[in-house]
């Protein structure tokens, strides 16, 4: 089992959705990677795709939808086809069975396939029956290369964030409060030590599509302690930076904090 980041979205991608979206859900809500913006539509019908261009090619091995339902008559199936760099049209197959993604509740869904490096990617919801969609809603979805570090941290904390109550006062000493989150958040320390150099190279480039503007804000991004069998939203919190110890040895403390 190893910690895993999953931190590519579809930000930098152009999106075409083959039907019509809800006006107040836009396909691209999709690009935000926060899983509370969704994109959204009813009555779809028993077939309909997001085709994806990255512009040039990016190497993928998985694909994450967060925050999504998908209901149908019979049960919704979900397949992914990839297509060349060239013309974005002729796509091809990766995956031999659709994999059925029914849910009539906010869950997420991922799967791992082997490395493609193509510039269109198609995304395929389709019900392979007579039947039809009655609702399709997605939050997020990450397709990109899974990124595993080497070992485990040798230092894991959990614990839950505080949440103080902001005061205003205005002219005449009117005042007026406010709780911050009144949701428990939990937020995780951790320490690895002896990275080797890959680790250090795949942590600069997490911390590059994370950061937008040089540590101030912060995309949110996925990682798993149990190699993408559990799933949490987070955002790095302070500083991300990595200490060589030793020769080609590196050493990182990350606090992750939890998006709800």
């Amino acid at each position: 089992m190893s910690y895993t980041i999953y931190h590519q979205s579809l930000e930098s991608a152009t999106l075409t959705y083959s039907a019509t979206a809800d006006t107040n859900y836009p396909v691209t809500n999709l690009q935000d990677r926060y899983k509370n913006t969704f994109f959204k539509d009813t009555e779809i019908g028993a077939r309909v795709t997001i085709k994806v261009d990255f512009g040039s090619a990016r190497a993928c091995n998985y694909i994450i939808l967060q925050n999504y339902i998908a209901t149908a008559e019979e049960d919704a199936t979900f397949s992914l086809k990839y297509g060349t760099a060239d013309n974005g049209v002729d796509f091809e197959n990766t995956l031999v069975d659709n994999e059925v993604i029914q849910s009539s509740i906010l869950r997420n869904f991922r799967t791992t396939f082997g490395t493609k490096s193509k510039r269109y990617w198609q995304l395929i919801f389709d019900d392979n029956t007579v039947d039809y969609f009655v609702n399709l809603q997605i939050g997020a979805i990450y397709l990109g290369t899974q990124m595993a570090l080497s070992h485990t941290p040798e230092i894991g904390i959990v614990y839950s964030a505080d949440y103080d109550v902001n005061v205003n006062q205005g002219a005449g000493g009117i005042r007026a409060g406010s709780i911050n989150n009144a949701t428990v958040r939990r937020i995780w320390q951790f320490q690895w030590k002896l990275l080797n150099p890959t680790d250090k190279t795949n942590l600069e480039t997490f911390r590059d599509s994370v950061f937008m503007n040089k540590g101030l804000s912060r995309y949110p991004f996925i990682w798993s302690p149990d190699s993408g069998t559990t799933l949490y939203s987070a955002r790095t919190n302070g500083e991300l930076s990595l200490k060589e110890t030793a020769f080609e040895a590196y050493e990182w403390s990350a606090v992750f904090e939890e998006e709800l």
